[in-house]
């Protein structure tokens, strides 16, 4: 058993390692058409957030820069690694990237919140 954790630490290494890569970088494409609602959804709330909240945009932005180097280091080793380490990654990819749509969703609201806010103090 220890060797198959050695195995699987220096597999781990290997993928981190290999984020250095110059390829251009793809976004996971959800599948089902719900999904695909939501991601686009996401999208549009994430660019209006450029303009509403330029900070939160660029810390958003870095997050999904982030998602975006793991899932191409996903992408490189899916076909040599086992199913369920290249299943873990992906799920775990998807749910991040689930996370952060929702801090964008939850900050778009907060936004237009206060801005209505401000505008019943008129």
């Amino acid at each position: 058993m220890k060797v198959y954790l050695t195995g699987t630490a220096i597999l781990f290494s290997a993928l981190l390692l290999s984020a250095c890569s110059s390829k251009p970088v793809t976004t996971p494409i959800a599948k089902a058409p719900a999904e695909r609602k939501q991601e686009v959804q996401c999208y549009q709330e994430f660019s209006a957030l450029q303009k509403l909240d330029p900070a939160a945009y660029e810390s958003y932005r870095k997050q999904f820069d982030n998602i975006n180097k793991n899932y191409k280091i996903y992408e490189s080793n899916k076909s040599l690694v086992d199913n369920n380490a290249s299943e873990v990654m992906l799920t775990e990819i998807n749910k991040k990237l689930s996370l952060v749509c929702v801090r964008i969703r939850n900050t778009v609201y907060t936004n237009m919140m206060n801005r209505a806010n401000e505008m019943n103090k008129l």
